[in-house]
C-alpha cells in the first residue's frame, strides 16, 4: 500500500500537467478551418462555372432569338439559304444538325451571296446557312440556320425554319447551346 501511494504522489503532477493541451487544441482548430477554407473554395469554383454556363446560354439564346427575328420580318418568297453559304459534308451543319431538321429537304434557291459576306455581326443575314458572331462575353458564336420544307396534315405547303447557336472552340463549332424552331405559311404576312 505504502508503494501505491508513492506511485500516486508521482502520477498526479504528470495528470495535471498540461503542457500539451495548448498545440493538440491548435492543430484542430487548423484542421477545422482547413476543411471550412476547401468548402468555401469548392462552392466559389461551382459558382463561377455556374455563372459562366449561365452567360453562354443567355447569349445563345439571345442571338436565336436576333436570327429568328430577321426571319419574322421577311416575306415569305425571301425565307430561303444561299447554296452558296452551305458548309459540304464534313462540318457540323451537316454531320450534326438540330434534332428537328432533316437533311434531306433543306430548301435552298441559288443566290449571289458568298459565303464570307454572312460572317457579319452588323445583321444577321437571311440567305446565310452560317455565321459567326462575337458575343459580349468576348467569345465567338456560330449561328446556323436551316430551311426545311414543311406541310402539316391538311394545311398548305410552308417552309419551318430552325436556328441553333454554337459556341466557338477555336476554329471548331462546339455543341448546340441553344436553338429554337418556327413555321412559316405563304399566306402569312411578315410580323
Amino acid at each position: 500500500m505504502l508503494m501505491d501511494v508513492k506511485l500516486l504522489r508521482h502520477a498526479r503532477p504528470r495528470l495535471a500537467d498540461d503542457s500539451g493541451s495548448m498545440l493538440l487544441e491548435l492543430v484542430l482548430t487548423l484542421v477545422f478551418i482547413a476543411v471550412a477554407v476547401g468548402a468555401l473554395m469548392s462552392v466559389f469554383a461551382s459558382s463561377m462555372i455556374s455563372l459562366r454556363n449561365a452567360g453562354i446560354s443567355g447569349t445563345a439564346q439571345t442571338l436565336v432569338e436576333r436570327q429568328m427575328e430577321v426571319y419574322k420580318t421577311l416575306p415569305y418568297p425571301s425565307l430561303r439559304l444561299s447554296a452558296e453559304t452551305i458548309p459540304d459534308g464534313s462540318d457540323v451543319y451537316v454531320t450534326r444538325p438540330p434534332a428537328t431538321v432533316s437533311m434531306g429537304f433543306v430548301s435552298v434557291t441559288g443566290g449571289t451571296t458568298s459565303a464570307s459576306a454572312c460572317v457579319s455581326p452588323e445583321h444577321a443575314r437571311a440567305e446565310c446557312a452560317k455565321q459567326t458572331f462575337p458575343g459580349p462575353d468576348g467569345r465567338t458564336y456560330r449561328v446556323d440556320s436551316y430551311v426545311i420544307a414543311a406541310t402539316p396534315s391538311g394545311g398548305r405547303p410552308g417552309v419551318k425554319i430552325t436556328v441553333a447557336v454554337r459556341l466557338m472552340s477555336g476554329s471548331t463549332p462546339g455543341p448546340i447551346k441553344a436553338q429554337t424552331t418556327s413555321a412559316f405559311d405563304p399566306a402569312s404576312p411578315p410580323s
